[in-house]
């Protein structure tokens, strides 16, 4: 403090005229219409910039809650596509009654820790047990597939990542075409490999490759990739295809954990099947 009122004291003769300057400029201002409207403008100027940055600052702090309204939004939104209803016909009375019923529900989720550098990857994210999650649950984010629920604790689940040499999953060729194999093949964490497609199907780069809706985990139609590059393998009977995969890994953020609601009871029914056929 002692130094400050030195610092002041050997300088007072600047800061005297400081003071005088700003009681002209304040008097200037006050008896020139001309001047205090400039004044008012840039007075204006520099308070409308303050607010600005002062919002982006908040917005940017708010992005996680936002995110995650966002997020649960979603989950809801594609509760109501036809995709996730299956519609039971039936003729009564030469009437068709179509009762459409839920057939998948979603749960939001942030994925909390993710590898790709490994031959076997994993996702870990931030809903478990207690929020609904469940072993062997389809996992997908806004661009495309992800994984498959392996365990499960109250809070948290792990996922098999499309990334995991044990993971395959049922892909088509455009939404109509033909039914393939999708693996991973360890290399680079953009690619996989679709296979099974045989010659008949006509393919081209960049066409998109689809679930298929055959394990029933997966939700009919939703994005893996699309065809980076093709060739017939020998004897020239089915393609060797590489799809470049939809979902950023390394970017992974948002995902939604798949609710196949008739699990249970299609694997009740196989259970029995392959009991009786012993």
């Amino acid at each position: 403090m002692r130094n400050l009122f030195i610092f002041i004291y050997r300088n007072y003769a600047f800061f005297f005229f400081l003071l005088l300057q700003s009681i002209c400029i304040v008097l200037i201002v006050w008896n020139e219409n001309y001047h205090q409207a400039a004044f008012q403008n840039l007075a204006d100027e520099w308070v409308g910039r303050s607010y600005k940055a002062y919002n982006q600052v908040t917005e940017y702090l708010r992005l996680g809650d936002e995110n995650s309204r966002l997020s649960k939004e979603n989950a809801r939104l594609r509760m109501l596509m036809p995709s996730s209803f299956y519609t039971d016909t039936s003729n009564v009375y030469s009437k068709t009654d179509s009762i459409h019923r839920q057939l998948y529900t979603y749960i939001p989720a942030r994925v909390i820790e993710t590898t790709t550098n490994r031959m076997k990857n994993y996702i870990m994210i931030d809903k478990g047990k207690n929020d609904g999650v469940a072993p062997r649950m389809a996992v997908i984010s806004p661009d495309g597939i992800v994984g498959i629920v392996k365990n499960v604790s109250a809070h948290f689940a792990t996922l098999y990542s499309v990334l995991h040499q044990e993971v395959t999953i049922s892909g088509r060729v455009r939404q109509n075409g033909s039914r393939g194999t999708i693996r991973w093949d360890g290399g680079n964490p953009d690619y996989v490999i679709l296979a099974d497609i045989t010659r008949m199907e006509k393919l081209r780069q960049g066409d998109t490759i689809y679930t298929s809706g055959v394990s029933r985990l997966f939700p009919d139609n939703v994005p893996i990739g699309t065809i980076d590059q093709f060739s017939l393998k020998p004897p020239g009977n089915f393609y060797d295809i590489t799809v470049r995969l939809s979902t950023n890994f390394r970017r992974l953020d948002y995902v939604y954990v798949v609710n196949y609601m008739m699990h249970s009871e299609s694997d009740s029914l196989m259970n029995r099947t392959l009991e009786n056929d012993k």
